[in-house]
């Protein structure tokens, strides 16, 4: 049975949620990254292989502001992926196969500030992944709540997090984040879901397959749902085709739930914001909800 989403009484109460998209930065990639090509790890040969790159592309992570605090969704990258002996050089995938643009001013600590809000107000911090391009900007939140999936935090410590794209060296000594335990049962189509508001307005939701670990968030506000989704697909675009990209831990499961998500969005009016689209904040500003 579904778990029904807030009743009007809390979408009322929820509609002073405010988001800011927060660009930190931007990257590149191989084509085939974006869009899987071949199967097994020939996926990952053809990245490797692939001549052609994307335009830049951002690394977006959000502020939600809500009646019960100051919420991010992910910390974007740190300036740092730029330097020199950041990445081993034994990985010919950071070497081949994708560029950064990100400059100190980019981190999310600084565009905090220039939007008038102290780092140190963020109450929790939701990481959809803890891959590059999510976990970049924590040293600026040591007060906060730092929630991500028991799987993801698995992945990250154990021997083979530094091959797979975890960059836990770089992390501050003191994270010590807390378990999301999925608690709740269904939302719309999405098996496992958690309330991280009293309100029912914000909710976490499991969405594996780019990694088995992945998460994504829900915002309800003003009639909408803000579909805060990490790299459950890179673009809007995926989603409508269900396409699992190229460097997924589980094609298979990541179309499954990429199809989850577009029964969600066919059934409610939702805004699709992945890390990496373009197009995020004119659908924002448009208040976009078509999901092809």
């Amino acid at each position: 049975m579904s778990r029904p989403l807030p009743s009007s009484d809390r979408t009322k109460r929820s509609r002073m949620v405010h988001i800011h998209p927060i660009r930190t930065g931007s990257v590149q990639f191989r084509p085939t990254q974006i869009r899987a090509s071949g199967q097994g790890h020939m996926r990952w040969w053809r990245i490797l292989g692939d001549r052609e790159w994307t335009r830049e592309m951002p690394i977006y992570c959000y502020l939600i502001e809500h009646s019960e605090g100051l919420f991010m969704v992910d910390t974007g990258e740190t300036a740092r992926v730029c330097e020199p002996g950041f990445f081993s050089r034994w990985n010919p995938y950071f070497s081949r196969a994708i560029r950064y643009k990100v400059a100190p001013e980019d981190e999310v600590g600084p565009q905090l500030q220039r939007l008038g809000f102290d780092p140190a107000d963020v109450g929790s911090v939701v990481m959809t992944s803890l891959q590059l391009g999510h976990a970049g900007g924590l040293s600026y939140f040591p007060r906060a709540r730092i929630i991500v999936s028991a799987q993801e935090w698995a992945l990250a410590m154990n021997g083979f997090g530094r091959f797979t794209g975890y960059p836990a060296s770089h992390w501050p000594k003191w994270l010590a984040p807390r378990m999301v335990t999925f608690n709740a049962g269904q939302l719309g189509t999405l098996p496992r879901s958690q309330p991280l508001t009293g309100d029912g307005a914000i909710y976490l939701v499991r969405t594996p397959g780019h990694t088995s670990g992945h998460i994504s968030a829900v915002v309800q506000g003003a009639g909408l749902l803000y579909f805060f989704a990490g790299d459950a697909s890179y673009v809007r675009a995926a989603l409508a085709e269900a396409t699992a990209d190229g460097i997924a831990a589980n094609p298979r499961q990541q179309i499954k739930t990429l199809k989850a998500i577009r029964d969600l969005a066919q059934s409610r009016q939702l805004i699709y914001l992945p890390t990496h689209d373009p197009d995020v904040e004119r659908r924002l500003a448009q208040r976009d909800t078509s999901a092809d």
